[in-house]
């Protein structure tokens, strides 16, 4: 018994279901999986942050932000402005920059005023600079994406152990949290499944499964099932679940430091 409630509290550590809408309390399933280690939740209202924090002062809050405007208007000093107001501490669609040293810069201005950044969609294709550069400037997260990688059997790059383990962990050297794409996209589903690609995320090397918002307590109750029966049949062990809680609490745990205001530079002295 001691081991089936771990395991269970180890999988709701790994996942971050999406609750859509305006909430003044979280659906019960949520709750429910909150009390169970579940880090927090993707939300897109104020009013559901604050249900989030009521219910878990140090959640972690995802927002999906507006990375064109964001782009636009000031980069990650604009973001971060933005998130705080709407009570997130985790942006969900950082965008790898288009020029060099630009992902860096988003990221850093970002993380500075304590909002963890999630860049990608990482797909194991195409220009790596951008990750490269993140990874370098301590970026938070990362989102493995739906795209099929080239030459590992059209899988999805979150379902990836050659993109995830292979290109990000190895090639990249990033050791912060790999967050999944939601996985209610069609391809996902009409392809896994979402207990089985949720199985197949964590067995490629992703720390963080995300759940759209179409998924509820069924889904959730789903993947308990299909972790269980991959742990006791040994595709999935038991310690790549210790792994990524131990990441997602240490992002966890970063996101609930509070930070210092910037400080206005002191006057030069006889100035004034």
């Amino acid at each position: 018994m001691k081991v089936l409630r771990r395991l269970t509290a180890l999988v709701d550590s790994c996942l971050l279901p999406t609750v859509r809408g305006r909430h003044e309390r979280l659906p019960e399933w949520v709750m429910r999986s909150l009390e169970n280690g579940t880090p927090g939740a993707a939300v897109d209202t104020r009013e559901t942050a604050d249900a989030l924090r009521a219910a878990l002062p140090d959640a972690l809050t995802g927002h999906p932000g507006d990375p064109a405007r964001h782009e636009a208007e000031g980069g990650g000093n604009a973001a971060a402005a933005d998130l705080v107001a709407a009570g997130a501490n985790l942006h969900l669609a950082v965008r790898p920059g288009r020029r060099a040293d630009q992902t860096r810069v988003f990221v850093t201005d970002l993380q500075m005023h304590g909002v963890a950044a999630a860049l990608g969609p990482f797909t194991a294709g195409g220009s790596l600079r951008p990750f490269a550069e993140g990874a370098a400037a301590g970026v938070r997260g990362i989102t493995a994406g739906h795209t099929p990688v080239p030459g590992d059997e059209d899988l999805p790059a979150m379902l990836s152990a050659r993109a995830v383990t292979g290109v990000l962990r190895g090639e990249l050297g990033y050791g912060g949290v790999v967050l999944s794409d939601t996985l209610d996209a069609p391809s996902i589903v009409d392809g896994w499944g979402v207990p089985g690609a949720a199985v197949l995320a964590w067995i490629a090397g992703v720390d963080l499964v995300r759940l759209g918002p179409s998924s509820g307590a069924g889904v959730r109750d789903a993947i308990h099932a299909a972790a269980a029966r991959a742990v006791a049949d040994g595709d999935l062990p038991q310690r790549r679940l210790e792994e990524a809680a131990e990441r997602v609490a240490r992002l966890r745990r970063w996101a609930s430091e509070p930070r210092m205001p910037a400080q206005e530079p002191a006057p030069a002295a006889g100035a004034g």
